[in-house]
């Protein structure tokens, strides 16, 4: 039981309600229940058929095509009870796909080597076990594969949001994208009139968060690696821009930030998220998403700070996450994103590329150089 206790120390006999116990944010509601903690590969990977793409060595630095192989097998035509046969029509390029790939240990089993690419995907049912549940014609989502066909179960395949067009499923009403953004976007607990910094910034992701704190009265700065990026994210009404390929980065977050950074939207971890840090008022609170800037060394895939004791002396919260830790609140996301699409509050860009299954490096690359501007799709046939 706890008691009041007044300032010469003496205790009140009215009791108190014990403090909450953390984590602090009631929004912080997490299972990881999803990604086989204790699993370190997955030896089988998706089951399909068609074009398929096939991990075959661990990528040393950026992924090259001898690190896969494609083969084409027989498309599926039976279905085990339960299950459902999709033909895969997007598949979602996302940078956890280094990290997918390699050995090191990550938040869910590693492609494991002579399996199917991981991806999430959407595609159309074509054949069914239980047609009440899932008719064949049904668009759905899934992790396919980079694979032209996939067999999975009928309870992992997610119908898709109506009446929006089929690549938002893999955008900004994706678990990987919309609910990552939303999430990060939580746990920074931005205020009406508080600085947020957004790493990362033209990205899928980035984007969706920049906008979704922007919505709910943030003071959002974007930093991104080309001119036309930051030209958009000014259009898109950011409060301000860097270009951390041309600016200096520091003293642009000087000149933007008079009164310091409340909150940080990390996607890429590195020499920017040292120099948002040292902008960082006491009582910061970080969203730590991604470390793409670390994803290709060939060391390994390593985030390092140079300012780690910034987090004491500033008492900076900072909270890794991934998204589908978040699942159950997928609703929830989905409503409030929903609200800002509709009313025009919040718009993204999608690359789609209209390529083969033997595309795939050429296009995930396109992740890590900065080639692409919003979310990398591949659609790989008609619908």
């Amino acid at each position: 039981i706890f008691f009041r206790v007044d300032t010469m120390g003496n205790k009140s006999s009215a009791p108190v309600p014990p403090p909450k116990p953390w984590p602090a944010a009631p929004n912080d509601v997490r299972s990881d229940v999803w990604c086989a903690p204790g699993v370190a590969e997955d030896p089988v990977g998706p089951k399909g058929g068609g074009k398929q793409l096939i991990l075959v060595k661990r990528p040393d630095g950026a992924m090259k095509p001898s690190d896969f192989s494609v083969v084409e097998t027989s498309v599926p035509t039976e279905v085990a009870e339960g299950e459902a046969i999709v033909q895969n029509v997007m598949l979602s390029l996302d940078p956890t796909h280094r990290i997918w790939a390699s050995a090191d240990k990550q938040y869910m089993p590693a492609v494991g080597l002579n399996t199917v690419m991981r991806a999430g995907t959407v595609g159309k049912v074509i054949k069914s076990s239980d047609e009440k549940a899932l008719p064949v014609g049904s668009f759905v989502s899934a992790f396919g594969g980079v694979q032209e066909y996939v067999i999975a179960k009928i309870s992992d395949l997610h119908p898709v949001v109506p009446g929006v067009p089929l690549s938002y499923n893999l955008s900004i009403f994706s678990a990987i994208i919309g609910l990552t953004a939303w999430v990060g976007s939580n746990i920074c607990e931005v205020k009406p009139g508080e600085t947020v910094v957004v790493s990362g910034a033209a990205g899928a992701v980035g984007s969706a968060a920049a906008q979704i704190m922007k919505n709910r009265g943030a003071t959002v700065i974007g930093i991104a690696g080309s001119d036309d990026k930051c030209k958009w994210l000014t259009e898109l009404g950011l409060a301000g821009v860097i270009n951390y390929k041309t600016e200096d980065v520091p003293a642009k977050l000087k000149e933007l930030c008079p009164n310091g950074v409340n909150a940080y939207f990390d996607n890429v971890g590195g020499a920017i998220t040292e120099a948002v840090m040292h902008q960082c008022n006491n009582f910061a609170r970080v969203a730590f998403c991604g470390f793409i800037s670390g994803y290709e060394s060939s060391s390994g895939i390593t985030a390092t700070l140079n300012c780690y004791e910034l987090m004491l002396i500033r008492r900076i919260k900072v909270q890794g996450f991934v998204c589908v830790d978040h699942i159950a609140d997928m609703g929830k996301c989905i409503e409030e994103v929903a609200s800002y699409v509709k009313a025009g509050t919040l718009k993204f860009k999608e690359d789609i590329q209209e390529v083969p299954i033997e595309a795939y490096v050429d296009t995930v690359n396109k992740l890590y150089t900065g080639e692409n501007t919003g979310k990398l799709i591949m659609q790989i046939t008609a619908f």
